[in-house]
C-alpha cells in the first residue's frame, strides 16, 4: 500500500510540474473595453474579439471574450495591434501603453553606460491590455516628424520652441504623429525631458527606433535597444486608424560594431503574419528610419535596407507607401522615376520625410535664437502633415518660421554655385544666369513653371544642384553639414535680351494635388 501511495504522490509532482511549466510556457490575458478608466479589468467589463496579440514573432487574435495566448519567448515584449475604434490609455509621455516587457532578470550586464529594463521577475498569471472605445472617422491626419535628433538639453529647448511649439499651435486635430528615428542624438539618458518635452505637442505620439538611439554598449542586434524599450516598447509594431494600417519597422541591423539597414528575419516572419489579418484593399503606411534607398547617399549601402526584396515580397498587390528618415533630406520617390544617372527602382512609394532638427541644430540662428539649420538638401527643418481619406493620402509639408516652399536663387555655372547673392546683373552676362528653384516638397509628379515679368510661365528642368541661398547660411560648418545635390532642384535660364532695369521672376509650383505655390524674386540688369 506505502508503494502504491508513493507512486501515486511522484505522478502528483510530474503532473504539477508539468502544469508549472505549462504555465511558464505561455503568457494569457485579456484585451478589454476599460469602461471606468482605471486600466484594470473589472467585473463587468467586456473582453474585444479579433485583436492581435504579438510576442514579437507570433502574432494571434483575441477569442469571442476578448482572450488570447500565446507562446512565451525569452526576453520578448508583447505587443497589441490597435483596432480602428479604440485607443489605448496613455503614458506621462502620451505614448501609448500598448505593451508588456518581459524581462525576467532584467537588460544584459553589458548594457551599463545608459539606464536599460529593471528586473521583470515571472510573468504575472494574466497580462491585460485595456483599450478605451472612440470614434475614428475615414478622415484622419497625422504629423510625421524626421530626426528630431537632440544632442544635450539645449537643443531640447531648440524642438521644445520651434517644432513641438508649431505643432501644438497648428495640429491639435491630427489623430497622432509618428516620430521617425533619431530622436536622440547618441546621449540616451536625455530620453525622460525629450519625451516630456514630445508630450507637448499634445497629440499621441509613436516612436521608431533609429541609429542614434542604440545603446552601443550592446553586443548584438537582440540587445541594441534596451533603453529605447525601456520607455517606449518594442522596435516594431502595428495600430489601426480608420481605414489605413500603420507598420513601425526596425531597420537598423547591429552587429556589435557597426549598424547598416536591414529588416530582421524574426521581424518579417512577424510581419508576414501581421499582413495576413489585413485587408487586401487597405492601405499600409511603413514608417521606418534607414530609408529603402536614398538618392544623397544611393552610394552608400549601410544606409540603405539591403533586404527591401523581401518586404516587397510580402506586399505583392498591396497598397502601401513607406516614409522613413535618418537622410536629413525630403525625397520623394514613385515606381517608374529616375533622376538623373539613378533610379530608386521602387516598386511603391516612398518619402524620406526631412528631419526636424533641420542639419544637427546648425547655422545662424533665427530671431528667437533658434538655429535655421537647413538641411542637406538645402530645406528648412520641418515636419510633414498626412491626410488619409478610406485608403487614400495626401501630404503637406510645414517648414519652421517661414511661409514659402522654396528658395529662389541664381547661379551661373561659369561662376560657381554661390552666383549672384545680390540679383544684380550686366547684360552682357545674361547667356550664363540660370534661376534655380529648390522646390522643397516636389516629385516627379509635380509641375514647376518659370516666369520672367509678364511673359508666359515655362517649365523648368530638373537638375541636381546646390542650393546657393541654403548654401550661404552653411558656410564654414564641416563638410558633412555642407549643401548637396537634392531631387527638387529646378533651373530655367534667364532671357539673353532683356532690357536694362527692375525685372522679376515667378516660380510656380502645383504639387501632384493640384495645389499651387508661388515665389517672386526681383533682380537687376545694368
Amino acid at each position: 500500500m506505502r508503494r502504491y501511495v508513493g507512486v501515486v504522490l511522484v505522478l502528483l509532482v510530474v503532473l504539477l510540474g508539468s502544469v508549472v511549466l505549462a504555465q511558464e510556457s505561455v503568457v494569457r490575458g485579456v484585451v478589454f473595453e476599460d469602461a471606468n478608466g482605471n486600466r484594470a479589468l473589472d467585473p463587468g467589463e467586456q473582453g474585444i474579439p479579433g485583436v492581435p496579440v504579438s510576442n514579437g514573432l507570433e502574432v494571434v487574435v483575441t477569442d469571442a471574450a476578448g482572450r488570447y495566448e500565446l507562446p512565451v519567448r525569452e526576453n520578448m515584449i508583447v505587443f497589441v495591434t490597435k483596432p480602428s475604434g479604440y485607443t489605448f490609455p496613455l503614458s506621462e509621455y502620451n505614448t501609448p501603453l500598448f505593451f508588456y516587457l518581459h524581462r525576467p532578470s532584467g537588460s544584459p550586464e553589458a548594457i551599463r553606460e545608459y539606464p536599460g529594463i529593471a528586473p521583470t521577475g515571472s510573468l504575472p498569471q494574466e497580462v491585460n491590455f485595456p483599450l478605451y472605445r472612440v470614434e475614428e472617422s475615414k478622415d484622419f491626419s497625422v504629423v510625421v516628424l524626421g530626426d528630431t535628433q537632440v544632442t544635450n538639453h539645449q537643443e531640447i529647448q531648440y524642438l521644445r520652441d520651434s517644432i513641438v511649439a508649431d505643432i501644438a499651435k497648428r495640429q491639435s486635430s491630427a489623430r497622432c504623429a509618428i516620430v521617425l528615428g533619431d530622436n536622440i542624438n547618441d546621449p540616451l539618458n536625455l530620453y525622460p525631458r525629450y519625451l516630456q518635452v514630445m508630450a507637448g505637442m499634445g497629440i499621441p505620439a509613436w516612436y521608431v527606433f533609429g541609429n542614434h538611439d542604440m545603446n552601443f554598449d550592446a553586443p548584438d542586434n537582440a540587445t541594441k535597444h534596451e533603453t529605447f524599450s525601456r520607455y517606449l516598447g518594442p522596435t516594431y509594431y502595428s495600430f489601426n486608424i480608420g481605414e489605413v494600417h500603420f507598420v513601425v519597422l526596425d531597420s537598423v541591423m547591429w552587429d556589435g560594431k557597426e549598424y547598416h539597414g536591414e529588416i530582421s528575419e524574426d521581424e518579417l516572419l512577424w510581419l508576414e503574419k501581421d499582413l495576413a489579418l489585413v485587408p487586401q484593399d487597405a492601405l499600409i503606411v511603413f514608417a521606418m528610419h534607414i530609408p529603402l534607398v536614398s538618392y544623397i547617399d544611393r552610394a552608400a549601402e549601410k544606409h540603405q535596407v539591403k533586404n527591401r526584396e523581401k518586404l516587397f515580397a510580402l506586399l505583392e498587390g498591396r497598397k502601401a507607401i513607406f516614409l522613413a528618415g535618418h537622410t536629413h533630406t525630403i525625397e520623394r520617390f514613385f515606381p517608374g522615376d529616375a533622376f538623373s544617372d539613378w533610379s530608386p527602382n521602387l516598386p511603391f512609394p516612398q518619402i524620406i520625410a526631412g528631419a526636424a532638427c533641420g542639419s544637427w541644430w546648425s547655422g545662424p540662428k533665427d530671431d528667437l535664437g533658434i538655429p535655421l539649420s537647413y538641411t542637406r538638401d538645402g530645406v528648412p527643418k520641418g515636419y510633414f502633415v498626412f491626410e488619409f481619406s478610406g485608403n487614400t493620402w495626401k501630404d503637406t509639408f510645414y517648414p519652421f518660421g517661414i511661409s514659402r516652399q522654396m528658395n529662389v536663387s541664381f547661379f551661373s555655372p561659369r561662376k560657381g554655385l554661390a552666383g549672384f547673392p545680390d540679383g544684380v546683373f550686366v547684360r552682357e552676362e545674361l547667356g550664363g544666369i540660370f534661376v534655380l528653384a529648390n522646390v522643397f516638397n516636389a516629385d516627379s509628379r509635380s509641375k514647376v513653371l518659370c516666369a520672367i515679368d509678364d511673359l508666359p510661365p515655362q517649365p523648368m528642368e530638373y537638375r541636381s544642384l546646390v542650393d546657393p541661398f541654403a548654401a550661404r547660411l552653411h558656410a564654414g560648418l564641416p563638410d558633412w553639414m555642407q549643401m548637396k545635390g537634392s531631387t527638387h532642384t529646378y533651373i530655367a535660364p534667364l532671357p539673353e535680351n532683356l532690357e536694362r532695369g527692375l525685372h522679376r521672376v515667378t516660380v510656380i509650383f502645383e504639387d501632384a494635388y493640384g495645389r499651387v505655390f508661388e515665389e517672386t524674386r526681383f533682380f537687376e540688369v545694368l
